[in-house]
């Protein structure tokens, strides 16, 4: 009856002890961490190259990787932008090709947030990457001098949207928000990118 009584003094106050966790092995904590921050310095890279080639005008050459992420993916996506829109009128269908360049990854972005995915944060730099690369299309509106597919400059997307809406002459201040509108996401995603990647290095979880 004495060792029930201490039994049960000894179960209602000790502590219950379960399984104790595990040390994370380093490399199921540190590779992944890696691979997250080398997305980003990439990403980062496409940034820095659209700043730098963007920022005088007429744009300077863009370097190998962007002008092939400019070509085959901005550029489709531009242009899915048209045919997506196109049947909300004349004037949405022009100005599709820019919003859905950039929105289509904020979309992204939204997406993988609601998730609570570390790819958010590149997201959300890609389409810096996306708004920056507008900066010279915007400004070349009152000269219509960049190259366009398939040649005809009755189609530049910004001069007929700036004309339609009597506004050609703030080309310039409109293509300077494009340009640092772009920049401003790309920096917050990086320092949400970075903090986020290694709060997952130094946490559980690994998505």
């Amino acid at each position: 009856m004495q060792c029930s009584a201490m039994e049960s003094f000894r179960l209602k106050h000790d502590p219950i002890v379960g399984p104790q966790p595990q040390a994370r092995d380093p490399i199921e904590r540190w590779i992944p961490f890696a691979v997250r921050c080398g997305a980003i310095a990439l990403a980062d890279l496409l940034l820095y190259q659209a700043a730098s080639a963007t920022w005088s005008f007429p744009p300077g050459r863009f370097p190998f990787l962007l002008s092939q992420w400019n070509w085959w993916i901005v550029t489709s996506i531009h242009e899915a932008g048209h045919y997506l829109f196109f049947m909300f009128g004349r004037i949405m269908m022009i100005a599709g090709g820019s919003f859905w360049q950039v929105a289509m990854p904020l979309a992204l972005v939204g997406v993988a947030g609601k998730q609570r995915s570390f790819w958010a944060s590149v997201y959300l730099i890609i389409a810096g990457v996306h708004l920056t690369v507008l900066n010279p299309y915007i400004y070349d509106a009152p000269y219509r001098s960049l190259p366009l597919l398939g040649g005809d400059k009755r189609g530049h997307d910004w001069y007929n949207l700036l004309i339609h809406w009597q506004a050609l002459d703030a080309a310039e201040d409109l293509a300077m928000v494009a340009y640092f509108g772009g920049i401003f996401l790309g920096v917050m995603g990086t320092l949400i990118g970075l903090a986020w990647a290694l709060t997952l290095a130094l946490s559980k979880q690994s998505k």
